[in-house]
């Protein structure tokens, strides 16, 4: 069960008006990158794209959660639940929901897919960030987007939805509503339409994990392994293709 947490309305509000501070000057500087980028370097306009996104949302994200944090007088192992009893279990308890989600979660995406192409419409758009991962260019870029869909996304991502905006809403007494709408919005910010339910499923599961553990901590592995199979099975999709072709034939 979920504990309580102390959340001050006008603070939060002072997050969510930062980061839409962050998320206008991400737009600016996008706009920017398309006038003014060199024309060595607008092969790799995508990629830039993306660090400017990266940088606007998840890192703005967790510097604003951090000054959240300071504004409430606890710290992130507090946040985290990393001074609470039994973590280890909690950890374990995460990395079992996920090995039992991924294929699900995986599924039910390959299921949409299979249904839009049977409406004879043309393949729905890949996710912009796994579009952006597979046209990157060389090991650094691989690394920066590993790191970021890895670690900061899921730190980002659970500190708001799971960790402040869900027991907020909650706590205002809708907790179906704070599941539902925390749920549906994490699902819809990857901007896609076949993802959406997926991911909407996914961030279900993770309010589960956290009301089960009671610790932030459980839900970010959880979605840190998902996002880290997804990561590895974009860079070596070919490689594997290859060897089941060889491995069946």
């Amino acid at each position: 069960m979920l504990s309580e947490k102390p959340w001050n309305r006008e603070v939060l509000l002072l997050l969510l008006a930062g980061m839409l501070v962050c998320w206008c000057l991400g737009m600016l500087l996008g706009i920017l990158l398309e006038q003014f980028m060199p024309l060595e370097a607008f092969a790799n306009k995508s990629f830039y794209r993306f660090v400017v996104n990266t940088v606007t949302f998840d890192v703005a994200v967790i510097f604003l959660v951090h000054l959240f944090l300071k504004l409430h007088g606890t710290n992130w192992s507090e946040f985290l639940g990393l001074n609470k009893p039994q973590v280890r279990r909690a950890l374990l308890f995460a990395i079992i929901v996920a090995i039992l989600v991924l294929p699900m979660v995986l599924a039910l995406n390959g299921w949409l897919v299979w249904v839009v192409k049977l409406t004879g419409k043309p393949p729905p758009p890949e996710e912009p960030a796994m579009k952006v991962l597979k046209s990157t260019v060389g090991h650094g870029q691989q690394i920066y987007f590993g790191i970021t869909a890895i670690i900061f996304a899921p730190l980002a991502e659970e500190s708001l939805f799971r960790g402040i905006l869900y027991p907020f809403i909650k706590q205002l007494g809708y907790p179906r509503v704070a599941m539902w709408i925390t749920s549906l919005v994490f699902g819809a910010i990857h901007m896609n339409l076949v993802v959406f339910l997926p991911l909407t499923f996914l961030g279900l599961v993770l309010v589960f994990v956290y009301e089960k553990t009671d610790k932030l901590i459980a839900p970010i592995v959880t979605h840190a392994l998902f996002n880290g199979v997804n990561f590895f099975f974009s860079i070596f999709e070919s490689d594997l293709v290859r060897w089941l072709h060889r491995f069946l034939h």
